[in-house]
């Protein structure tokens, strides 16, 4: 029922009473604010909501982390499941039967953002873009761990460790790369190994 139709209603009921006009107003008073508190109430468990969608998503890349960094092959055999926790999309009915897992890809030490990893390396951040796409480091399960699926770009957090590979890729890096990714490079080897000297 929508909140017009509420309000019609209540309306019609007050009507066949025939109160006073000063309680009448008093009662429409006491409803409104009634509607409104409802209304914010609503609007504070869809903000709940939604900040635990969030969460979710969160908590199963990382249990996907841990799982792979533990034992890889389960992770393998694990591939084609669904997720252990997730969000039912509209219209779907929620398995509660679903094991609940809770991590946290913070938690396990994914904490640099890839801008935060240029600026550790102290690469200029497109640099550090085209090699990591170069480099394949958000496969990596020790380095890297995606946080959000987008349509377009995923959102990834990167370990401390990753900056380590990043240096070691540098150094040695795998052969057949593109002219933007060789020129990349050439810059972060200037700034990372050159610059060391």
């Amino acid at each position: 029922m929508t909140a017009r139709r509420v309000r019609s209603v209540a309306e019609e009921r007050r009507r066949g009473l025939n109160l006073d006009p000063r309680v009448d107003t008093a009662l429409r008073d006491v409803e409104d604010e009634l509607r409104a508190q409802y209304s914010d109430a609503f609007v504070a468990l869809t903000r709940a909501v939604n900040e635990q969608a969030s969460a979710l998503n969160r908590i199963q890349t990382t249990l996907d982390v841990l799982v792979r960094a533990i034992e890889p092959k389960l992770a393998s055999q694990l591939s084609g499941l669904p997720p252990a926790i997730r969000v039912a999309k509209d219209g779907e009915e929620p398995d509660l039967a679903s094991a609940v897992v809770v991590a946290d890809p913070v938690g396990a030490g994914f904490v640099l953002t890839q801008q935060a990893l240029a600026d550790a390396l102290g690469l200029s951040a497109s640099d550090v873009s085209v090699l990591l796409k170069a480099f394949r480091l958000a496969e990596d399960g020790e380095c890297a761990v995606v946080v959000r699926r987008g349509k377009h770009h995923d959102l990834v957090n990167y370990h401390r460790q990753a900056i380590i590979r990043f240096r070691e890729l540098v150094a040695a890096p795998p052969d057949g790369l593109t002219r933007d990714q060789r020129n990349a490079l050439d810059r972060a080897l200037t700034r990372l190994v050159r610059g060391s000297d």
